[in-house]
């Protein structure tokens, strides 16, 4: 099999186990979920060579890798910060160890650094670069040696806000126009909606959940999990479609048998998705006369008073059986507008509410 099978796999620490462990990662990025402590970076360790197995299999392309020793798996391994070489430059860091793999062309390594945005960046060194151009370098090192696998270990928690949501649109267009196989592990919301294919979430050192991201979507809501997890109405709505339409700044894409409107300007045919806050959706009885464009007509399915809240109500919908939608509003709010589970009710955000998270690729 291409990529990777973990077969039975276990870890045994005191007080906890991981395991037993059956995963199939294929040509997909597959992000695991979970809370502290749950696992996540032990399985990376596992994989990579850091650390060894109890018991169980460890297959790469079709070869049992368990018992190789870390230097000959041919894995690429990117952690929460970069390590570079302070005394050498960009390019040489990026280079370091290609002499010994010998993968990759110069012409080929010139157009990795293109796409990575950090070809102008090859005659500096290291010290002054920002937090994102240090791991896009630590990225590069990587895919110049044809990993057969990349393990990414919360490599964007240290990054600001604005350089984030760049990099995960990079980071994802290049590992599957690459086609490589992807572990991606993660405590944020908005990295799962930008590169996730597949979703698997840890509880408790065992895969609770193992499936699509849309699969995913359609238990978002935390009353349906075996345990409590938020990592789905922390930040957003997620709604992904295809581009029918974009002139002069703005964007329609459709879902189903739904049409929404965006700002921006994207390709027709291409595959947007898109973040939307709870705080940002209005909801009424009524449909509205308002510069809000987007109007959707949703079923309640729950309406939740979190523990922590100061007088706000999560409000949890349907659309059409596909689409899981939540909105935040206040307790006094919900009163006036008398809903209650179980009622139909109008959905609007405007234009500018959405925050566009992926495009190019289909889940």
């Amino acid at each position: 099999m291409n990529g990777l099978e973990l077969v039975n796999l276990n870890k045994v620490f005191p007080g906890f186990t991981l395991g037993p462990l059956n995963l199939r990662v294929k040509h997909e990025v597959r992000v695991i979920l979970g809370a502290t402590g749950s696992g996540k970076t032990t399985i990376l360790n596992i994989i990579s060579g850091l650390s060894k197995p109890d018991s169980g299999s460890i297959i790469l392309d079709g070869v049992n890798i368990t018992n190789q020793p870390l230097e000959r798996r041919k894995i690429g391994y990117i952690f929460q910060k970069p390590f570079l070489f302070p005394h050498l430059g960009v390019y040489d860091n990026v280079i370091f160890g290609h002499r010994e793999h010998e993968s990759a062309g110069e012409s080929e390594i010139r157009e990795l650094l293109k796409d990575l945005g950090i070809w102008h960046l090859c005659d500096r060194r290291i010290q002054g670069l920002s937090g994102g151009e240090m791991q896009k370098i630590s990225l590069a090192r990587m895919l110049i040696t044809k990993p057969k696998i990349m393990l990414m270990d919360e490599p964007l928690s240290n990054l600001d806000d604005q350089f984030k949501k760049k990099l995960r649109l990079d980071l994802r267009r290049v590992l599957k126009e690459r086609n490589i196989p992807t572990i991606y592990v993660t405590h944020f919301e908005q990295d799962v909606y930008a590169l996730a294919d597949t979703i698997s979430i840890l509880y408790k050192g065992r895969v609770v959940f193992d499936d699509t991201l849309e699969a995913a979507l359609k238990i978002q809501q935390p009353f349906t999990f075996p345990f409590r997890s938020d990592i789905f109405i922390a930040e957003g709505n997620y709604i992904e479609g295809v581009v029918t339409y974009c002139k002069k700044g703005i964007t329609r894409f459709k879902y189903y048998t739904q049409v929404l409107e965006i700002l921006g300007e994207y390709h027709v045919g291409s595959r947007v998705g898109i973040l939307i806050r709870p705080e940002d959706i209005i909801l009424s009885r009524r449909i509205l006369k308002t510069s809000a464009r987007n109007l959707l007509h949703v079923k309640i399915v729950h309406i939740e008073k979190p523990i922590e809240s100061a007088g706000t109500v999560n409000v949890y919908m349907m659309l059409e059986q596909r689409l899981h939608l939540v909105a935040k509003i206040t307790d006094e709010a919900r009163l006036e507008l008398g809903i209650k589970d179980g009622d139909k009710i109008f959905v609007i955000f405007k234009a500018s509410a959405p925050q566009v998270v992926r495009e190019g690729y289909s889940i």
